[in-house]
């Protein structure tokens, strides 16, 4: 039997949290040890919780794991502790269906250090198809973060913001093998037959703490670093997603958030429905690395998984603007970068047919293959919980594209620019401040601003054709 070991140690740093039914104390630490066990694809782990309050409300604690994760035990202080658990709805987790823990405290104080050993097989997503490839199995490790998979204990509500984290992460397999984590990799060696590497994340998100193992090869230039399969033709887009990804940073580094040089950024080749950005991490599943080319739908996929964390403000979930920063946010401002790279006939092009798009799905009300699209919302009328239905629909994608490129049409490039440094620059947003950045670059503009976002009105003077005339 082959077995691959990873030893992970999350310190949570500061942080706010939305109240909730039932109190969950905040954790200040988890170290973890994870053992994955190749040939029956099970996770063997521990992990050791540390928290902030001392003083509990109640006898009991809970926490949540993946549904297919049993605990096996808990102690307190090297001492054993009554636990009972029952299957729950826990939509912060790709089953949509976890375990819920409860433990009974020998006292009114939570222990110091809580250790939980549990283990179990994570098969294949089959609650929504883009998580599908997230499992563990004899071809590796695929985790996404939280709240998509719950592979380490959580105490956190399904509805409960999550809070920044330090994580320090010793990761172990077996030689052929390769590990990528959330963070800086801060080094590996062969230590007795196992590939050993080292990570850090400093006050990173738990949203953003993802793991994936394959048998990677790393193709490495200064802060950049592309793991991709031992196939020729993984090996040859390497070097050219490696080119492309480079002058992608540059112009968000440029126009968006100014991160510091040298900063590490892993691109990972994933398995299919791997199109997915995390942190510093971004994923890019199997088919589209094997057939990349930048202006392609391949290229697309890089440049806005890699946009990402250079266009996120910091938002509680219950925000108005969460679901258009989070998503909408995104789905534009890698469309200039390409511009810039690929030529302005290239964005324009692009902007076009999304026009089409959005002018096309709102007569009919489906998508390209005839299937009903959503309802129609404003902009900011879409919830968190909207998300899951209305990214890549015509709300999240075309409309927000539009109204993001309007502006850009009537600033012009250089204003749009100052806009968007001090719009990135913000540490919180709301309605009201998003307004009051646009009309310093716009002046006059805060009532057509407040159709696009508030209503789902399209009039005449909003259209492309008429924005490309005015330019």
């Amino acid at each position: 039997m082959r077995k691959m070991w990873i030893a992970v140690v999350l310190l949570v740093a500061s942080g706010g949290m939305l109240a909730e039914a039932e109190e969950m104390p905040r954790v200040t630490a988890y170290a973890l040890d994870v053992t994955y066990v190749e040939h029956e694809s099970i996770l063997e782990a521990r992990a050791d919780v540390s928290f902030e309050k001392a003083t509990a409300s109640s006898p009991y604690l809970s926490f949540y794991l993946h549904g297919e994760l049993w605990v096996d035990e808990v102690t307190a202080d090297g001492e054993p502790l009554e636990v009972t658990q029952e299957l729950v709805f826990y939509p912060s987790d790709y089953s949509s269906v976890a375990r819920r823990w409860r433990i009974e405290l020998p006292s009114a104080k939570i222990p110091k250090v809580l250790s939980i050993r549990y283990s179990g097989k994570m098969n294949p997503s089959v609650a929504r198809a883009p998580s599908n490839y997230m499992r563990v199995d004899k071809d590796g490790v695929f985790l996404r973060s939280y709240p998509y998979s719950v592979w380490f204990p959580v105490f956190l509500q399904a509805d409960q913001d999550t809070y920044p984290v330090d994580v320090e992460a010793t990761i172990r397999t077996p030689q052929e093998f390769m590990a990528v984590v959330t963070g800086e990799r801060l080094g590996e060696k062969v230590e007795e037959g196992f590939r050993v590497s080292h990570w850090r994340a400093l006050h990173d998100d738990l949203f953003n703490i993802q793991l994936t193992v394959r048998e990677f090869e790393l193709l490495q230039d200064g802060g950049f670093h592309l793991y991709f399969l031992r196939d020729e033709v993984s090996r040859a887009n390497a070097a050219r997603i490696l080119e492309f990804t480079a002058k992608l940073e540059k112009f968000y580094r440029a126009n968006y958030i100014d991160r510091e040089e040298g900063a590490q950024l892993h691109v990972v080749q994933m398995p299919h429905f791997g199109d997915i950005s995390s942190g510093n991490m971004v994923g890019i599943s199997d088919a589209v690395w094997r057939d990349f080319d930048p202006a392609s739908y391949s290229g697309r996929t890089l440049a806005h998984e890699l946009v990402h964390p250079y266009v996120q403000i910091p938002l509680p979930s219950s925000s108005e603007m969460y679901a258009l920063v989070i998503e909408g946010f995104p789905s534009y401002f890698y469309l200039p970068a390409m511009g810039e790279i690929l030529g302005e006939d290239f964005y324009r092009q692009m902007m076009m047919q999304t026009e089409d798009l959005y002018l096309e799905r709102r007569r009919t009300g489906l998508d390209r293959r005839g299937r009903p699209l959503p309802v129609e919302k404003p902009i900011l009328a879409l919830t968190a919980e909207d998300i899951s239905s209305y990214k890549d629909c015509f709300v999240l994608n075309d409309r927000v594209r539009l109204f993001c490129n309007w502006l850009r049409s009537r600033m012009g490039v250089e204003r749009f620019k100052n806009f968007t440094l001090e719009l990135f620059a913000q540490e919180s947003i709301d309605p009201g401040r998003l307004v009051t950045i646009i009309e310093t670059y716009l002046p006059g503009s805060s009532d057509d601003v407040d159709v696009w976002l508030r209503t789902t009105d399209f009039p005449e003077r909003f259209r492309l054709r008429r924005s490309a005339s005015d330019d």
